[in-house]
């Protein structure tokens, strides 16, 4: 038989234990005041000053989480940072995208236009109709000229000969039914018209003003971020104007750039067709 404990000695026991449950509940309960409230000074951009303003502290971290991460669905890319305010590496690398895509275009004009190599290389076939993958033509076949109208496509399966015809057929660029070889079921030849010096001129216009569009799209979606900090007094009228300054320099220096890379295509075309 288990021998019984003193009343006093149980007593205090229970009053230790008790004691301690509520330290437990009172420390719970004050982190829980805290979290509730908490004064903070923020900037009103109505009023153009600073006010005090009670802040739950969970708020202000989801709300300063939000401000860092904001836009954040490639991780790969940089995102605005509230603490590097005038640090624009993800507006740079979106204008480096737009410049490396422009350029490519303006090379493949002056390597003979839409009717080359490169252009015929580049159409995309879908091998499998049951799959919606496509492949560059250049992974499937190779493409090399017969005459100056005349294009050879060989093929590196014959299971392939199909698919590439109706890629072919459906390119808003060549829309027509290459012919196949009799002596060779892998050959497929292709006639062309090369294109004329007019039509090369506005498509380096056409390309060169949707090159700018591009960068003036990134800039909006920039300046947008910009003016909703502003809207939210999470930064000053100054900081807002400084980053506006720093935007339109960075893009004026593009736009730079692109004037030159016009500039040079035209001059190619003229060149090429006066000899």
């Amino acid at each position: 038989m288990t021998p019984a404990r003193p009343f006093s000695q149980t007593t205090s026991l229970y009053k230790k234990k008790n004691r301690g449950k509520q330290q437990e509940e009172a420390v719970e309960e004050e982190e829980g005041e805290e979290d509730e409230e908490e004064e903070e000074e923020v900037f009103d951009s109505r009023k153009g000053g600073k006010k005090k303003s009670k802040v739950s502290r969970k708020e202000k971290g989801r709300s300063n989480g939000a401000a860092s991460t904001e836009g954040s669905a490639d991780p790969s890319v940089p995102q605005p940072d509230m603490e590097n305010l005038f640090d624009m590496t993800e507006l740079s690398q979106a204008y480096d995208k737009a410049d490396a895509h422009f350029l490519d275009e303006l090379k493949m004009m002056r390597r003979g236009g839409r009717f080359s190599a490169d252009a015929i290389g580049a159409i995309p076939v879908q091998p499998d109709k049951k799959s919606l993958k496509t492949y560059p033509l250049r992974e499937l076949a190779s493409v090399q000229p017969a005459t100056a109208r005349r294009w050879i496509i060989l093929a590196y399966e014959e299971d392939s000969i199909k698919p590439i015809m109706s890629a072919i057929q459906k390119s808003e660029d060549f829309n027509q039914q290459p012919q196949r070889s009799e002596e060779n079921p892998l050959e497929l030849s292709l006639l062309v018209e090369p294109e004329r010096a007019d039509a090369l001129v506005k498509r380096v216009k056409d390309t060169c003003s949707n090159w700018r569009n591009k960068l003036r799209d990134e800039s909006h979606k920039r300046e947008t971020l910009h003016k909703k900090w502003l809207s939210k007094g999470m930064i000053l009228r100054d900081d807002h104007r400084k980053l506006r300054d720093k935007m339109q320099k960075t893009q004026d220096d593009r736009m730079k750039v692109i004037a030159a890379k016009e500039k040079e295509a035209l001059a190619y075309i003229a060149s090429k067709f006066q000899s």
